[in-house]
């Protein structure tokens, strides 16, 4: 049995170089909201343009095992196994 928990919900996040932080902030990522994966759905936090790296952390508040992680990208919506 794996026990699956979010650690990142509701926790301090980072981002450099985001995109209008007020509109794409950093903590849209883990507000546990997943409704809407459109880019301007309200849920989404956004990288700048024309950047060659994009960056974004997570404090979890302690040292943990992590066996996996995942990161849902906007989609607009679409389905991605089409």
């Amino acid at each position: 049995y794996i026990y699956q928990e979010n650690l990142a919900l509701r926790k301090s996040t980072w981002q450099l170089h985001p995109s209008n932080p007020d509109k794409y902030s950093a903590n849209r990522a883990v507000d546990g909201k997943r409704s809407n994966l459109a880019w301007w759905g309200g849920e989404c936090t956004a990288s700048g343009r024309c950047k060659s790296t994009a960056e974004w952390r997570v404090e979890l508040g302690t040292i943990v095992s992590i066996h996996h992680m995942l990161i849902q990208y906007a989609t607009d919506n679409k389905d991605w196994s089409k």
